[in-house]
């Protein structure tokens, strides 16, 4: 009889050991799952999070962020001595001031994303970054920059147009990286950044409001 409970007294053990063991199991099993879920929702905020710094909110292309890291990862190749063939465009967006001030920042944006969709359309392989308010670049490399000088005289008639249709008007400015003499990104964009500043003379000359038209 004693046998018998020692045995019945076994078995239950045994059972409990094992029932123990696979509520043990059940609740690893769910925490392995609820972490792979929350590491993967958490990948894809990180995701979400960088797409969101590098797209300018207004325009969709890339952000002033995006810019900067691109900048970098050149500086980068350059200092290596293994940067490809690039060139960059410096755009700058003519009369914004004026259409805010008499439009409103309605039409403003409306301005800028006509003035973004012109520079997309022109330079259709290449990234185009918004720089600033009225300001965007683009760095060449590949077709786009074997035909740079097709697309920056492409820019230059278009905005031509544009004066006496009232349409957006950009000055733009093309320079090419120079290996062995360019030390940095800065020196390339600050040839074309000069390059978009007599543009934007002559575009004015040509009866393109600017800047100093709001102001006077």
């Amino acid at each position: 009889m004693e046998l018998s409970r020692l045995h019945k007294a076994d078995n239950t053990s045994v059972f409990l050991i094992v029932g123990l063991f696979g509520l043990s199991l059940i609740v690893m099993v769910s925490n392995y799952r609820s972490m792979q879920k929350w590491e993967k929702k958490t990948a894809k905020e990180r995701d979400e999070a960088k797409t969101i710094a590098l797209t300018d909110p207004l325009t969709g292309v890339k952000s002033r962020h995006a810019f900067l890291l691109k900048q970098k990862e050149i500086n980068a190749s350059i200092e290596g001595g293994s940067a490809d063939a690039f060139a960059i465009v410096v755009c700058d967006v003519n009369g914004l001031k004026v259409i805010n001030d008499t439009l409103g920042h309605k039409a403003g944006d409306e301005y800028i994303l006509s003035a973004s969709r012109m520079i997309c359309d022109i330079f259709q392989h290449s990234p185009v970054y918004r720089t600033g308010g009225d300001e965007f670049a683009v760095v060449l490399s590949g077709r786009d920059y074997f035909s740079r000088k097709e697309l920056i005289q492409e820019l230059h008639s278009r905005s031509v147009e544009h004066i006496s249709t009232k349409e957006v008007v950009i000055s733009g400015g093309l320079s090419d990286y120079q290996p062995g003499t360019d030390t940095s990104f800065h020196a390339v964009y600050e040839r074309a950044d000069a390059l978009m500043y007599e543009e934007k003379k002559l575009l004015k000359g040509m009866g393109a409001i600017s800047r100093e038209d709001a102001e006077s």
